[in-house]
């Protein structure tokens, strides 16, 4: 169990110092850790606390001193009940008319100026709109990342997908990269789950069923989005992939991450690489290129970031799903645990399917090849089974 600590000390000071290093003569950082604050203890040595925050105000992590001469500034904390979160009974959601017709009223807006073939860009290029079409798969990429680890012509999944000439591959870009590189980045996974559907209202309404997959951050947008589709009485998948992220009802305390709003250009790329430091000490060093990084992949992936870093579960006592839903944990997570990931089973009153894929990271089994073509083809095997096509 997590140890906390309340800090005590400080009130008339604006709060009580925090230091980037256990010594008490390392530079101080611009913020104080307020009065009031709980904090979790990363490491103790001596009377020098390593924390991380749990809530108040203040820096995320960093040093503070337990005591000042003889003056507590921080005491033990019990551990405080987690508040319960997640889905309540029955299977069924009440349409909600004034938001079908927000969406609805920018759906046609979207459909006007084109929006599909932005927020979708490879969809013409894979053949869409394909004749007699007998599925979809609606693709949500992790943070940094773009449909393209979807829509590569080397995976079993694209592979499958294009050589049935009835599936379409649906794989959504967030704002800020290719054709939407100059639209406004979304920080809120609300939003881009309203434009998403937005995007793509008039296919989710033709009757043609549908499979959901998110990867990382992109579960979370998934599920809202999947929530969306329900208040506006549209139809359900007949499955979702939501791998290697917690399920959205965890609560935040139990984030094992830290929040890159206040963290500086070199806490943020090692909170970056703390995500999987094979993959950015590997494939993925190119992001910190000198010249790319501060004016692309900085910003993009800190929006990106924001999505999970900001993310309020408002969905309480929602009505579980009633479609089957895969979960599969990648052993070598920094982050998450198989735990965390297990959580999913809760929002689905059909079959659930968790796995753990072995010897695979958070971001190595979407870009190393042989750990991409094992992940994508154990996904596409799986959804055969719900299209019937081989």
């Amino acid at each position: 169990m997590a140890t906390l600590w309340e800090v005590i000390g400080g009130g008339d000071a604006g709060g009580i110092v925090v230091r980037t290093g256990k010594d008490t003569k390392s530079a101080a950082t611009t913020d104080r850790l307020g009065k009031g604050s709980v904090v979790e203890q990363i490491a103790l040595e001596g009377e020098r606390l390593n924390y991380k925050l749990v809530k108040g105000s203040g820096p995320e992590t960093g040093w503070v001193s337990l005591k000042i001469k003889a003056a507590n500034l921080l005491v033990p904390k019990a551990a405080e009940p987690e508040e319960a979160l997640g889905p309540g009974e029955g299977t069924t959601v009440e349409v909600d008319k004034d938001l079908k017709a927000k969406i609805e009223a920018n759906a046609k807006v979207k459909k006007d100026e084109g929006a599909l073939e932005k927020w979708i860009p490879k969809y013409k290029v894979l053949g869409g709109p394909i004749a007699g079409v007998k599925f979809r798969i609606i693709c949500f990429h992790n943070a940094g990342s773009a449909e393209s680890i979807y829509t590569a012509k080397t995976t079993p999944f694209y592979k499958w997908a294009t050589e049935t000439k009835a599936v379409e591959i649906c794989a959504f870009d967030h704002p800020g990269r290719d054709k939407l590189l100059k639209v406004d980045k979304i920080t809120e996974c609300s939003k881009m789950a309203e434009e998403f559907v937005s995007v793509f209202y008039e296919k989710l309404s033709d009757g043609v069923p549908y499979i959901v997959w998110g990867h990382s951050v992109g579960t979370w947008v998934g599920f809202e989005f999947l929530t969306l589709v329900r208040k506006l009485g549209l139809p359900s998948p007949v499955a979702a992939f939501l791998m290697g992220f917690p399920a959205p009802h965890m609560p935040e305390g139990r984030r094992t991450w830290h929040k890159n709003a206040k963290m500086n250009d070199k806490q943020f790329r090692e909170e970056l690489k703390s995500w999987d430091r094979k993959h950015f000490e590997g494939m993925g060093a190119p992001v910190f290129d000198e010249a790319q990084w501060p004016l692309t992949y900085e910003p993009m992936i800190r929006a990106d970031f924001t999505l999970f870093d900001s993310y309020a579960f408002n969905h309480n006592g929602m009505p579980k799903f009633t479609f089957p839903i895969h979960a599969w944990h990648f052993s070598e997570e920094n982050y998450n645990s198989a735990e965390q990931i297990e959580m999913w089973k809760e929002w689905t009153t059909g079959a659930f399917d968790f796995q753990v894929m072995k010897g695979m990271g958070h971001l190595t089994c979407c870009y190393i090849p042989e750990q991409k073509d094992e992940y994508f083809g154990k996904v596409t095997e799986a959804m055969k089974k719900y299209t019937g096509l081989q």
